[in-house]
């Protein structure tokens, strides 16, 4: 039974950098991206705010009232201090009380206050939604890119790195962008609001106060060039990480088996440990700023309130003055404090978003055509015609002639890694290939669009799958479903035969729910085997003029199997497979048996003819390999 992952036939020689042996014997690649700082900070910003371009009135109605409510709040300082003047003026220079302008000063402030409170609220919704849209809008555009990936891609990436891109990284850019932007914005009107009213009240104490900033900006500038490469870190490690521990989930069996878990154990404690140091680290950075900030803050605190409290006593400055300087110098501190407490946040968000960015501006398909194609109409005459191919600059097919007569059964056969998947895969233009032609009913593959072109074949693979539902719908999975219409529309009758012909109606009829049954996920609630009768019931439901077969019966029993190929014949009537199998009871009844052996077709023939030539088929005939 060859067990050969798709193009293994030229893995080897790829070289990828960072491939480990994950769980089960997968080659997986340690994180789509290696540690360090985040290559361009600015055009990840860019880029984000793009994606708000698409939502921008929401945007800046969110923007709108947040300048409002600070500029409340940077008003309401000045006012209480008028308030004190006034009683002040009335115990020290016997001034009589004027209700109307206390009342009227008053009245502002409560309009303040409420101004301040409503449109931080309004704010903060908008904020909600814009970042819910936006990360909506992410989410469909990488659902969007997965199915217009090469192959490639995932060959080279891990399933935790998937999964930490799609919701990690995606949560942590929306956690920022609810938050981060407003706050980032509010912080800054703050601060210059702040400012101007300090030296309004007095330049000079407003000049001392102001010394802060640049001691600050120093301090932040070094604390962001320290940050930027652990939290790039941070998120390559959670990506790797995630993937471990998805291959331990998945291959929990492989590992018990070969008694591995103690191998496992470790290398995962290892990278919890490197997890670990990193974020300590990072949070360490991150989380200094804050003491580090209100020592400097502290310290001009109390140069401030001597040298106002002279003023004050000289008469320079008013006692309500100077309580509004101090007022606006601790208000000086909040937003001070939000931008040192908030930028390790920014940080994070941008190398996650720059994760998603590289994800979506990731190789894909390229489409070289643009016509339709009617399935139904498909003779399935294939030709390939000086076809090269190869993984890595090295050729794994060079010049390969092939011609494929409609309605005829192909097998093929050849030891792991002669290039049997490859050939099939090019037919799908899973791959492209670097030279030649491979055409279909005498017209270029490359001349249509890649789903136009799909829909010719029906593809059962040895690496069965099956989503979570009901068995109904996986069988459904495969029918040609109109715009508009679900798998509930796919009508049961044909879901029936497609079983039938299967040979899966026997098992699905025994359940209690029979194909209302669900499966859970993985399909652990059923026999591999079973879960293979699915796929080749979800292959025939289509009924493609073109099948492919790549070791589809490999799980079933051989019984069972002499009864899918029964069907499989009535299916392959008018279709033109192609078959790799091992097993002679397959390729003993194919029209022609293709012979391949390190990505060359070295011999062509039915089983008896290749027997009689003595040649390389009847070597892996004698040696027992099916």
């Amino acid at each position: 039974m060859s067990t050969e992952p798709r193009h293994s036939e030229n893995k080897e020689e790829e070289g990828l950098p960072g491939v480990s042996r994950g769980v089960g014997g997968a080659g997986r690649v340690s994180g789509l991206l290696t540690s360090g700082s985040a290559k361009d900070a600015k055009g990840t910003l860019f880029r984000l705010f793009k994606n708000l371009a698409s939502f921008k009135w929401i945007f800046l109605a969110a923007i709108l009232l947040t300048l409002v409510a600070s500029l409340a709040q940077i008003l309401i300082p000045r006012n209480i201090g008028r308030i004190i003047n006034i009683f002040t003026d009335l115990l020290t220079k016997d001034f009589a009380l004027d209700w109307t302008i206390l009342g009227g000063i008053g009245l502002v402030l409560l309009v303040l206050y409420i101004l301040n409170f409503f449109a931080n609220y309004l704010a903060n919704i908008l904020m909600v939604r814009v970042t819910q849209k936006v990360i909506r809008s992410l989410r469909n555009q990488m659902q969007v890119k997965l199915n217009r990936l090469t192959l490639n891609y995932f060959d080279r990436s891990s399933a935790g790195d998937m999964v930490s891109l799609l919701s990690n990284d995606l949560d942590n850019v929306a956690n920022t962008l609810q938050s981060g932007l407003t706050s980032s914005l509010s912080a800054l009107v703050l601060l210059a609001g702040v400012v101007v009213m300090m030296i309004s009240i007095n330049p000079i104490l407003a000049f001392l106060s102001m010394v802060v900033i640049p001691v600050s900006y120093l301090m932040v500038k070094f604390l962001v060039k320290k940050a930027k490469p652990l939290f790039q870190k941070n998120a390559n490690l959670t990506g790797v990480f995630n993937g471990r521990i998805e291959e331990a989930y998945r291959g929990e069996d492989i590992v018990k088996h070969y008694n591995i878990g103690e191998e496992l154990k470790e290398e995962l404690a290892a990278l919890n440990e490197e997890l670990y140091d990193s974020e300590w680290k990072s949070s360490l950075v991150s989380f200094v700023t804050r003491p580090a900030g209100d020592l400097i803050l502290n310290s001009n605190y109390v140069l401030l309130a001597i040298w106002g409290g002279r003023y004050v006593i000289n008469g320079v400055l008013s006692l309500g003055g100077f309580q509004a300087f101090l007022q606006y110098t601790q208000m000086l501190r909040g937003p001070f404090n939000q931008v040192l407490g908030i930028f390790n946040t920014i940080m994070s968000a941008l190398a996650s978003a720059e994760r998603v960015f590289e994800f979506l501006d990731a190789e894909e398909i390229i489409e070289l055509g643009d016509d339709s194609l009617d399935a139904a109409a498909v003779r399935g005459e294939i030709e390939f015609d000086q076809v090269d191919f190869g993984y890595t600059d090295n050729l794994l097919f060079e010049g390969v002639d092939l011609k494929v007569r409609p309605g005829e059964q192909v097998a093929i056969v050849g030891r792991s890694g002669a290039g049997k998947t490859t050939l099939v895969n090019l037919l799908m233009r899973f791959y492209e290939i670097e030279g030649g032609t491979i055409s279909i009913d005498g017209k270029d593959a490359k001349s249509y669009r890649t789903e136009e072109l799909r829909k010719a074949y029906s593809m059962v693979l040895q690496d069965t799958w099956l989503f979570s539902g009901s068995i109904r719908d996986n069988i459904a999975y495969g029918a040609d479903i109109s715009s508009g219409e679900d798998l509930c529309d796919v009508d049961f009758i044909k879901i029936k035969e497609a079983a039938e012909l299967a040979r899966a109606d026997t098992f699905i009829e025994r359940l209690a729910e029979g194909y209302d049954t669900v499966l859970t996920e993985g399909a652990s609630n059923i026999s591999q085997g079973e879960v293979q009768l699915l796929t080749i019931a979800r292959a025939m439901i289509k009924k493609a003029p073109i099948i492919i077969l790549d070791e589809a019966t490999s799980s079933v029993d051989t019984r069972t199997e002499v009864l899918i190929q029964h069907g499989m014949r009535e299916l392959a009537d008018n279709s033109t497979s192609f078959i790799i199998a091992h097993r002679l009871s397959t390729i003993q009844d194919a029209d022609r048996i293709i012979v391949m052996d390190s990505g060359t077709i070295v011999e062509v023939g039915t089983h008896r003819e290749l027997l009689e030539k003595n040649g390389y088929y009847a070597e892996m005939y004698s040696a027992g390999q099916f």
